[in-house]
């Protein structure tokens, strides 16, 4: 490594700083991006204010005097209110666990101040205006938080939970507005959460501007920079990616949790808001719940933390369980249908019995399984989409536009 002189350093400093004093460049203080921060979270208040008041005006929502609503708000954003101090309270005195539970405390209050509120009025869609209220203080709170947080494992949670409750709110908003039915808003909302699943390491990691990233073994032998490389760069130790790595895992973390409880949520009012009357809507149901089950079996073999990986198969142990619980309204002759049902359980069982004999013996050593574990998990994605367009009633809902 080269050695750095000192009075070079300081002689290019000030050069720099004179060169900087003639151009007019002003550096960024603290206060200046506090400042941006609060003008930021003020806009997107009074954003959020006119989109729930165009949305309110809509013929399919009529005001309802309620006093218990009200107070349970007031009561929710107080302890909310209190979770953010908490969490402040926590990053000051370097309590990581602290500030992470009151954190996740605020956002749930958050949720449920904005659900309580939704009591207020009188609606056609509930569930619709419940989640939009919901998103909408949760991104609030969210926009708030980020101009005192500094901490970036805290810091990139926060940035997840707003990426997630600002196209959530516009959606609801949409939906309410054009008196949409709820099982269509949670058809979109679904798509979109197991999309950004699988998505999701792309969607947070990115490497910044500011300096070269060392990735594994990789960057240790090669240069990758946009142009020419600079005079002194030199290969980046783990205690210079620290801070951008914890607001990525925290990102990571966030992001997973999010698009989970989405996933599991939307399925749950898809099957829960629709009767299957036309064939292909029976199909549709069972072709999502069957590409759902399986991408969630399947997406824990790509996961190198046990959470994740238990999470996912929870998920999917849910998903099977509403799946059997709507499985006599999605197939209404049962009578006739029972040995073909017969006939899958027994195919099911032999499968699940073959892949835990592989995986009590050493797991798959075939390059030929693991392919087509990849592949399969890949369709499932792809098809979910198109499954719940069919599945809510999507198609009756374009032919009466």
């Amino acid at each position: 490594m080269p050695r750095h002189d000192g009075r070079a350093v300081s002689t290019s400093s000030v050069e720099s700083g004179r060169r900087g004093d003639r151009g007019g460049i002003q550096p960024v203080s603290r206060r200046n991006l506090d400042g941006m921060a609060l003008v930021s979270a003020a806009v997107f208040g009074v954003v959020a204010v006119i989109g729930l008041t165009a949305s309110l005006m809509s013929p399919t929502v009529q005001e309802q005097a309620r006093d218990t609503p009200m107070i349970l708000f007031v009561g929710l954003m107080m302890a909310v209110l209190l979770c953010d101090w908490l969490c402040l309270k926590g990053i000051r005195d370097h309590d990581r666990a602290l500030s992470l539970i009151a954190f996740a405390c605020s956002v749930i209050l958050a949720a449920c101040g904005g659900v309580a509120v939704s009591f207020v009025i009188r609606c056609t869609q509930p569930m619709t205006a419940g989640a939009l209220f919901a998103s909408c203080c949760v991104a609030v709170n969210m926009a708030l938080m980020m101009v005192r947080i500094t901490d970036p494992t805290i810091g990139g949670a926060i940035s997840a939970v707003f990426a997630a409750a600002v196209p959530l709110m516009l959606a609801c908003a949409v939906a309410l507005i054009h008196a949409l039915h709820v099982r269509l808003l949670a058809a979109f909302v679904l798509a979109a959460a197991i999309c950004c699943l699988q998505m999701l390491p792309n969607i947070v990691v990115h490497a910044p501007d500011r300096y070269l990233v060392e990735w594994r073994t990789y960057m240790t032998r090669r240069w990758t920079v946009r142009g020419g490389i600079p005079e002194r760069a030199r290969a980046l130790t783990r205690a210079d990616i620290h801070d951008d790595m914890q607001t990525f895992l925290a990102r990571y973390a966030t992001g997973f949790m999010v698009c989970m409880m989405l996933i599991l949520l939307t399925y749950a009012v898809v099957a829960e808001s629709y009767a299957y009357d036309q064939w292909y809507d029976r199909i549709g149901f069972l072709t999502l719940s069957a590409a759902l089950f399986l991408f969630l079996t399947l997406k824990p073999r790509q996961s190198g933390r046990p959470f994740e990986r238990y999470f996912m198969r929870l998920g999917g142990i849910m998903v099977l369980l509403i799946w059997c619980m709507h499985m006599p309204y999605a197939m209404p002759d049962w009578v006739s249908a029972f040995p073909l049902a017969c006939m899958l359980a027994v195919g099911a069982s032999g499968s699940a019995m073959a892949f835990g004999m592989l995986a009590q013996h050493g797991g798959f050593h075939s390059l030929a399984l693991s392919r087509i574990g990849d592949v399969l998990c890949f369709t499932s994605m792809m098809i979910t989409p198109a499954a719940a367009f069919f599945a809510v009633g999507a198609l009756e809902f374009i032919r009466g536009l």
